[in-house]
């Protein structure tokens, strides 16, 4: 199964990222939930449970600037706290959906503890399939 979108757009005015899938299907980020989720080292550490991700308090009014593609397999952006060092690849965002998961509201701000889902290797055929023990399956 392809990952990568055919349409990626991001709406500066209301923070919100919209990806169209190959399949149609359709998912959108706010700027928070994409900070708050961001899976790179910094943020969560080089092992599942090495570090807390930073609170949706410390995040809730970051905005996302602008966005880029990385290869052919993932997304990073610019945020508004100086942070700009995590790849999301494209398996990794369509699992982490916030519109498909049960941890958290519509705008993405969680209802309790939120696990990101593991990584995924670009071209791979279940999102998420790869995660470490313990994250939650989405």
């Amino acid at each position: 199964m392809n990952e990568a979108p055919t349409a990626v757009k991001l709406n500066l005015a209301g923070n919100l990222l919209s990806i169209t899938w190959a399949d149609g299907d359709a998912s959108q980020y706010g700027g928070p939930y994409l900070r708050h989720m961001c899976p790179c080292a910094e943020c969560r550490g080089h092992s599942p449970g090495e570090k807390e991700p930073p609170s949706w308090q410390a995040v809730r009014d970051v905005r996302v600037t602008s966005v880029r593609a990385v290869g052919t397999y993932a997304l990073q952006f610019d945020l508004t706290d100086g942070h700009s060092t995590g790849i999301y690849s494209y398996g990794w965002l369509r699992a982490a959906c916030p519109s498909k998961r049960e941890d958290c509201d519509a705008t993405g701000r969680p209802t309790g503890h939120i696990d990101i889902p593991g990584p995924t290797t670009p071209g791979s055929a279940t999102p998420g399939s790869d995660k470490p023990e313990g994250t939650t399956p989405v």
